[in-house]
């Protein structure tokens, strides 16, 4: 697979055929997904791994330091300091997060390189939204919002 960064145009594209999702099932969660998934591939867009992404995905299979081996990759987690954590997380092309949400965490995001979607609550609404991520990309989840990365 070539390389090949994004345009503006190509991701904004992208991210209008997502549309507002609605999972009143997890069949309809997964359905998302892969669709979301497909979609992507059609736009020929693939971002470069980076050293980076190389280096903490060979931690997370060799089960170096402090991981959390996962079906869609791995959690690097690089600093511990209660109540804060600050972990990399390594998502394989192809996968996905699970649908979840926290009682009591903030969770702030911050995207150093590659691409994805979020799909998310925002504040004050039932209803689910989805953002294209890429680099430089930053959002904060609060507790009860439902969330999940594609």
């Amino acid at each position: 697979m070539t390389n090949i960064q994004p345009n503006k145009d190509t991701l904004d594209a992208f991210a209008r055929g997502l549309a507002s999702p609605v999972f009143e099932s997890r069949e309809a969660y997964l359905e998302f997904c892969r669709s979301a998934i497909q979609m992507y591939a059609k736009t020929g867009v693939r971002p470069p791994e980076t050293p980076s992404f190389r280096g903490h995905l060979e931690k997370i299979k060799a089960n170096v330091g402090t991981i959390i081996k996962t079906p869609w990759g791995g959690v690097d987690i690089e600093k511990h300091e209660h109540p804060s954590v600050e972990k990399y997380l390594v998502v394989q092309a192809g996968r996905f997060l699970a649908y979840e949400k926290h009682e009591q965490k903030v969770e702030t995001l911050h995207v150093k390189e590659g691409h994805g979607v979020l799909v998310f609550q925002p504040d004050g609404s039932s209803a689910l939204k989805a953002e294209v991520l890429t680099p430089g990309y930053t959002r904060t989840l609060m507790p009860n919002h439902e969330h999940t990365i594609v």
